[in-house]
């Protein structure tokens, strides 16, 4: 746990400081920027380990990201021995999230010459996400089913481009879990590195 905060905190820390984004020409006069439309990327991260999404633009500042990813859990030692057969085991769950997202600071990155391309900006967000423990993938020996699970969250995310198509999305998500029929609070951290594959 311990390294994997330490590796989030320089990775926080290196996009804080990183000055290498390429800046777009400046806005004319009366020009509006707005977010990209059929925006796809391929990405990895915590929690979500690898995944495609799609970014759909609904107005000038708001869009629809919509992905499909697997989670992911890793574990070892005599814990994994007992319990599961296996010196170090895995488990990987298909997951799906919607999350509408407002961008509320687009135009005004745009106008200080701030690279704006594939929806570089902060933005608002409230996502569901729905997974069901049942499904999943797993060199463990009988490791327990569960329920179906959905989050729902609010978000506030920090999305930036480097080197032309590579995208960081950096976001703090507080939110509720439903599971059969209860109902618990959570404090959710998302770190997705991807790279645009596609984009209007």
């Amino acid at each position: 746990m311990k390294k994997a905060l330490g590796i989030i905190a320089i990775l926080v820390f290196t996009f804080t400081q990183l000055k290498s984004q390429d800046k777009p020409n400046s806005l004319n006069k009366g020009e509006q920027v707005s977010v990209s439309d059929h925006l796809i990327k391929i990405e990895t991260g915590l929690p979500s380990l690898v995944g495609l999404s799609y970014e759909k633009k609904l107005n000038q500042n708001i869009s629809l990201y919509n992905s499909i990813s697997l989670l992911g859990a890793f574990g070892g030692g005599s814990f994994s021995r007992t319990f599961y057969g296996v010196d170090n085991y895995y488990l990987l769950t298909p997951q799906i999230k919607m999350q509408p997202r407002l961008y509320h600071n687009l135009g005004m990155r745009a106008i200080k010459g701030k690279n704006v391309n594939f929806n570089a900006a902060n933005y608002l967000g409230l996502s569901a996400s729905f997974y069901h423990t049942s499904f999943f993938l797993t060199n463990a020996q009988a490791f327990p089913q569960g329920p179906a699970v959905l989050d729902v969250q609010l978000a506030y995310g920090i999305q930036r481009i480097f080197f032309k198509k590579f995208n960081i999305d950096l976001a703090f998500e507080p939110g509720l879990e439903f599971t059969q029929g209860e109902i618990g609070a959570f404090i959710g951290l998302n770190l997705q590195l991807g790279v645009v594959v596609f984009s209007n």
